[in-house]
């Protein structure tokens, strides 16, 4: 029986804004916990789990509705179950830990598969795909890491409750950061209710927020699509609006990401449960490896952990590992080309990198002489190799995010209508 063939993906750059209840309903849905906060911590000091749980759900059924919460709901306990069944069956010696880790992979991805392939669903209330917008993709990541390590050592507990505290708790919910089991339910352990928030921290993180959100506005102002789709069409546009399209898009992509990252460590602080930062000074970032240290850590964290070192890392066929682990990162966002493309983009310029650190390791240093010795750490050859690197680094990054955001034609509409016009004027 043939599959169905998925609807295409809503591309929010291109098309009509979305609806209040379409953004409450993702990633930035997660202001409306802010009020909610106080009753956690008050109901905490007595019950912290029930807490936890009745805060989320108190979250979730405004902002997803009943019916999309219900079936989040049943896909966490049937994760949960399948994993249970697992760790059982591994006990009596049923299964050996390679036989669960590779049924772990199978069935959590079997479960995320109709979410991954049927882009549209009429139970949520959103355009936006929603196995990124609701954060099962997330969860996906999340439970694999749990069940490889139930593998390892199944007589851990598997108690459902905790299970629920952990996958629902709101600041790491629908856009990470990914927060694994053991170090969520280590962090509820010494959780004090009763102890002072961060509230500094916590409103030093508010404030980078709303900075960003207000950078996002202000892009958004300069990318709003005037004369239909920008990636269909680019011909319709001037030369200025294309490179404001080609730079601004994947500034505005980060944007995203960076304030979500805020929101959820200003709850985090407030709550007191802190979650981790999945960005570290991005800008800065002076190779492609260094991008990827920055970039999405624990996502970065979770490849390299889960899926590069179990296939060998670096110790043999690293180069089939990397174009593997980009490829798996890239469907992983989604049904797109565009998204392989951008995953195997990433690959191929890891791949370089580790061919030009082997012939020539003094790059990957300019501080370090050809023979060996020691150059001055600021000198001007170092400081223009390092600006070099950088603007390398940011132009390549910039032009493979614009093809993961171009869902239908992977930026080759848009860049060769600006690199033509462009080569004209010269």
């Amino acid at each position: 029986m043939d599959l169905p063939t998925p609807a295409p993906l809503f591309n929010a750059l291109t098309s009509d804004p979305l609806r209040p209840e379409e953004l409450y309903a993702g990633p930035f849905g997660l202001i409306a916990f802010l009020p909610l906060v106080p009753l956690v911590l008050l109901l905490a000091r007595r019950w912290p789990r029930a807490a936890l749980i009745v805060g989320s759900l108190a979250w979730l059924l405004p902002t997803l509705r009943p019916t999309t919460t219900a079936v989040l709901l049943a896909g966490v306990a049937a994760a949960w179950g399948w994993l249970h069944l697992l760790a059982t069956l591994r006990l009596r010696g049923m299964l050996s830990e390679r036989g669960m880790t590779a049924l772990v992979w199978l069935g959590l991805h079997a479960l995320a598969f109709p979410l991954w392939w049927q882009t549209q669903q009429a139970w949520y209330p959103s355009r936006l795909a929603v196995l990124h917008n609701v954060g099962f993709a997330y969860f996906l990541l999340r439970l694999v890491a749990w069940g490889v390590e139930l593998a390892k050592n199944p007589q851990q507990p598997a108690r459902f409750l905790d299970t629920v505290c952990w996958l629902l708790y709101p600041p790491c919910m629908r856009l990470g950061p990914v927060l694994l089991r053991d170090d969520f339910l280590a962090r509820l352990a010494a959780w004090d209710p009763l102890r002072s928030p961060a509230w500094k921290e916590g409103l030093r993180r508010l404030g980078l927020f709303l900075l960003g959100g207000l950078g996002i506005g202000l892009i958004a102002t300069q990318i709003a699509p005037t004369h239909g789709d920008f990636f269909a069409q680019p011909e319709r546009y001037s030369t200025g609006a294309l490179v404001r399209f080609f730079y601004l898009i994947p500034v505005q992509i980060y944007l995203l990401l960076w304030t979500y990252n805020q929101l959820a460590n200003a709850l985090g602080c407030w709550i007191g449960i802190r979650v981790d930062d999945n960005f570290h000074r991005l800008p800065l970032a002076t190779s492609v490896r260094d991008f990827w240290r920055r970039w999405h850590i624990t996502v970065a964290a979770w490849l390299r952990n889960y899926v590069y070192f179990p296939l060998g890392g670096s110790r043999r066929r690293a180069t089939l590992n990397i174009v593997l682990v980009f490829a798996y990162c890239g469907m992983w966002h989604g049904p797109s080309w565009s998204f392989l493309v951008w995953g195997l983009a990433q690959a191929f310029a890891l791949l370089v990198q580790r061919a030009w650190d082997r012939l020539r390791p003094v790059a990957a240093d300019p501080r370090v002489g050809r023979n060996g010795g020691q150059c001055p750490p600021y000198g001007m050859a170092g400081r223009i190799w390092t600006a070099f690197c950088w603007l390398l680094t940011m132009q390549y990054e910039i032009a493979t995010i614009l093809v993961f955001t171009d869902f239908d034609h992977l930026g080759l509409r848009l860049g060769r209508e600006l690199l033509g016009r462009l080569g004209a004027s010269m």
